[in-house]
C-alpha cells in the first residue's frame, strides 16, 4: 500500500462558493464585453444610416440645383405645350396637398446635355436640319407629340413639325447659318486635307473648330475640305494633333425643351417616402429615398434667387433616440440663382 506524502495531505479543490463567485465574475465580464460590442455595433449602424441619408440627400440636392440653374434655358416666350400640358413659366412652386409642408416644383427648359448635333451645315433660310442623336432613336427623342420645341446652337428656338431618318422639319426658316461637319476618316497631325461625310453648305472662308485647332476653310471639294490653321504663315498649315473618324467639326448642339416636376411620393413597394424627378418626355426617376420634405422658396424680393431645403431621415428607427419618433433627421439647405429667367 502506498503511503501519502506530507504535502499531499494539505491539497484542496475549489469549493462550491468559490466556483459560483468565479462564474459570477466571468458572467459580469462577458456581459460587459457583449454590451460594449452591442453598443459599438449599434453606433456603427446608426452612423452608417446617417451617412447614407446624407449622401442620398446630397446627390439629390446636386441634381435639383443643376436643373434649377438651367430653368428657362432655351424656352421660348409665352405658353408652351409639352406632353399635352400648357406651361406659362420657367419655374412654378406649389404646396403638395399629399404631404405636410412639401413643395411641388415644376421647371421648364432644356436640361442636361444636348440630345443631338448637326451633321451637316445648316444655312440661313433652311427649314430642315440633319441631326445625329446622342442617345436613343432620334425620331423618338424629338417626337413632336411629346415635345416639339428645340434650341439650336444656343441661338434659335424653333419647333419640330416632322422627324424622319435624322432629318427634322422645322416650323420656320433658320435666321442664322451653322457651318459644321463630321470626319469620314481618321486624320493625323499636320493634315491640311480634311475628309468629311458631308461637305455641302460649307464655303471658303468659313472658320471651324476641331478640338483645339482653329480651321480656316480654303477650298471645298466633294468629300474633303482644304484648311489652314495659321493665316500669318505662307502656305496652308496643318492641324496640331490627330483626330478619329466620326469626330465633329464645329459641333452645333440641338437641345430639346421639356418640363421637370420634383415632388415627394410614397414608394408602393418599400413604403418609404422618396423624391421623384418626373421628366414630361422621358418619364419618372427616383432620386433619393427617405426624403420627408422638399422646399423651394424665393429669397426675399430677389426672385431669381431661390432657397432649397431637403429634409431626410434614417431608414430604421432607433428605440433609444427619443426625438422624431426614433428617426434621425438631417436637413440640407442651399441657394440657387436662376440665371436664365
Amino acid at each position: 500500500m502506498r503511503r501519502r506524502g506530507k504535502g499531499e495531505l494539505h491539497q484542496r479543490g475549489l469549493t462550491l462558493i468559490e466556483l459560483m463567485v468565479a462564474l459570477a465574475i466571468a458572467f459580469i465580464v462577458i456581459g460587459a464585453v457583449y454590451q460594449a460590442i452591442t453598443s459599438q455595433q449599434r453606433t456603427y449602424t446608426i452612423q452608417d444610416q446617417v451617412a447614407e441619408v446624407q449622401q442620398n440627400a446630397r446627390v439629390a440636392m446636386n441634381i435639383l440645383m443643376r436643373d434649377l440653374r438651367m430653368a428657362g434655358f432655351g424656352r421660348p416666350e409665352g405658353n408652351v405645350i409639352i406632353g399635352g400640358e400648357t406651361y406659362s413659366h420657367s419655374i412654378d412652386v406649389e404646396n403638395d396637398p399629399e404631404t405636410d409642408g412639401s413643395s411641388i416644383i415644376t421647371l421648364v427648359g432644356c436640361f442636361g446635355s444636348p440630345k443631338g448635333y448637326l451633321t451637316r451645315t445648316a444655312d440661313e433660310g433652311d427649314t430642315q436640319i440633319t441631326v445625329r442623336s446622342t442617345g436613343n432613336d432620334l425620331d423618338d427623342i424629338f417626337d413632336p407629340a411629346r415635345s416639339n420645341y428645340i434650341f439650336i446652337g444656343g441661338m434659335e428656338r424653333l419647333r419640330v413639325t416632322g422627324s424622319e431618318q435624322g432629318i427634322l422639319t422645322l416650323n420656320g426658316p433658320l435666321v442664322k447659318r451653322y457651318p459644321t461637319g463630321m470626319l469620314s476618316a481618321s486624320i493625323e497631325a499636320g493634315a491640311t486635307q480634311i475628309p468629311l461625310r458631308i461637305t455641302a453648305g460649307l464655303r471658303a472662308g468659313d472658320i471651324l473648330f476641331l478640338g483645339r485647332d482653329r480651321l480656316i476653310v480654303r477650298d471645298v471639294g466633294t468629300d474633303t475640305i482644304t484648311i489652314d490653321t495659321d493665316p500669318d504663315t505662307a502656305g496652308n498649315q496643318g492641324i496640331s494633333e490627330s483626330y478619329l473618324d466620326g469626330t465633329s467639326i464645329n459641333p452645333v448642339p440641338v437641345y430639346r425643351l421639356t418640363a421637370l416636376r420634383y415632388y415627394i411620393d410614397s414608394d408602393p413597394e418599400s413604403g418609404y417616402l422618396v423624391l421623384r424627378r418626373h421628366d414630361m418626355v422621358e418619364g419618372n426617376r427616383t432620386l433619393a429615398e427617405n426624403i420627408q420634405e422638399l422646399g423651394v422658396t424665393p429669397d426675399g424680393d430677389d426672385q431669381p434667387l431661390y432657397e432649397i431645403r431637403l429634409t431626410a431621415r434614417t431608414r430604421v428607427q432607433d428605440p433609444d433616440y427619443l426625438e422624431n419618433e426614433g428617426f434621425r433627421i438631417r436637413v440640407l439647405e442651399s441657394q440657387v440663382r436662376l440665371r436664365n429667367l
